[in-house]
């Protein structure tokens, strides 16, 4: 079988895995639903603000605007034209984080991973992080990245394959009319791509610009439409006031709480029950959640002999980058959400942490890291079914 038909094949069993798992589950925050029925209405905003909707930020008289970008409630608009907004919603996001798989199992390849290290760091990316739950959950927040992954992986694919410089810019454009972070690792791929390609560093750039622009053109114009302004003001208002903002929107002074999140935050001990550990509404360390992302610290001792592997380590930094700096550490949540937005390179390094070596690939993946594949899986599988079937955030 060829690597895309692999890949094919593995972005289908993908979205049938995430559409059995959220069968039958809808969501309250269905404001992408919404806005792409107002879409097809022919406007901008929504006419109501539903007291849970409590991200809507006014824009006019009796206008009420989603604060987010737009790329999710434009992906729903053909299943918002004939179903509820909420079921609209959820399936372009399961749909979504479906597809991505594909398209990150052709990226593993295109960087130099043999196929079965590619298929396992495919695995462990689709149902062992906490991609699995948030897709199939599918509310807003978790919406917005699942659309983001294909176009992010797709950005990865492109970089590490030397593709032209525009699909790169296409790419993380969509990617970032989704989620604005994932801009943030640009020019690690522009380097990247320049480096595998054999191109000047230059005309790379200057193609990604081209390739991004129309998508900045759509936000900006976008901008315009609500907020009268160029600049995104949605997160800015909701900040006013917020405990969790106190120093703005971005601050260094919020790092010390993405650290805790990201390395320290425990599941819940519930005693007299079975099932002790629990879910955390506010999340759980990204390594409690997907212990196999260890593994990232061994790709890490490649990047001073291996420029392309620097390139994806500086890339997952400069996409969490915006992460850190935010007020809030993403819940709820299970696991740490905001690393989906370096989801395709943290994989990367965490495959290379394992079966890269001085010599080049190896071609399997060592027992022990398969063994930390299927601990995530587990553990993904057990927190998605605890939140989704039997309420544990209750």
């Amino acid at each position: 079988m060829s690597d895309r038909a692999l890949a094919i094949s593995i972005g289908a069993a993908a979205c049938i895995v995430y559409l059995a798992a959220g069968f039958g589950l809808l969501t309250d925050y269905d404001y992408y639903g919404r806005l792409a029925q107002a879409f097809l209405a022919g406007h901008w905003w929504l006419d109501e603000a539903p007291q849970w909707l409590n991200e809507l930020v006014a824009c006019g008289d009796g206008r009420y605007c989603v604060a987010y970008p737009p790329l999710p409630a434009i992906l729903a608009i053909p299943f918002a034209a004939f179903l509820p907004s909420a079921l609209a919603q959820v399936l372009v996001s399961r749909l979504a984080g479906g597809i991505s798989a594909g398209i990150l199992y052709l990226g593993l390849r295109a960087f130099g991973a043999p196929r079965a290290v590619a298929v396992a760091g495919t695995v462990l990316s689709a149902v062992g992080t906490t991609l699995f739950f948030s897709t199939v959950d599918g509310r807003a927040w978790f919406d917005a990245h699942s659309v983001a992954m294909p176009f992010l992986c797709a950005a990865f694919l492109f970089a590490a394959r030397g593709d032209s410089a525009w699909l790169l810019g296409a790419a993380i454009g969509l990617a970032t009319l989704s989620r604005l972070p994932v801009a943030a690792a640009t020019p690690a791929l522009v380097f990247l791509l320049a480096r595998r390609s054999g191109a000047p560093l230059t005309r790379v750039g200057l193609g990604v610009i081209a390739g991004g622009l129309p998508f900045a053109v759509i936000y900006v114009g976008y901008n315009l439409l609500r907020w009268g302004s160029p600049l995104d003001e949605g997160y800015t208002r909701l900040a006013v006031g917020d405990v969790f903002f106190s120093q703005g929107v971005f601050s260094l002074f919020y790092i010390p709480r993405h650290l805790y999140a990201i390395f320290l935050e425990p599941f819940e001990f519930v005693e007299g029950v079975p099932w002790f550990l629990r879910p955390s509404i506010k999340g759980t360390s990204l390594f409690f959640s997907t212990p196999a992302f260890l593994w990232v610290f061994g790709g890490l001792r490649h990047v001073r002999h291996d420029p392309a592997i620097a390139y994806v380590a500086i890339a997952a930094l400069l996409a969490l980058l915006p992460d850190v700096l935010h007020g809030t550490v993403g819940f709820a949540q299970f696991g740490y959400r905001f690393s989906l937005d370096a989801q395709p390179f943290l994989v990367t390094l965490a495959v290379a942490g394992d079966a890269r070596t001085s010599d080049g690939w190896r071609a399997w993946p060592s027992r022990l890291f398969i063994a930390a594949i299927a601990l995530s899986v587990a553990i993904n599988l057990y927190a998605t079914i605890a939140i989704t079937r039997f309420g544990w955030w209750q």
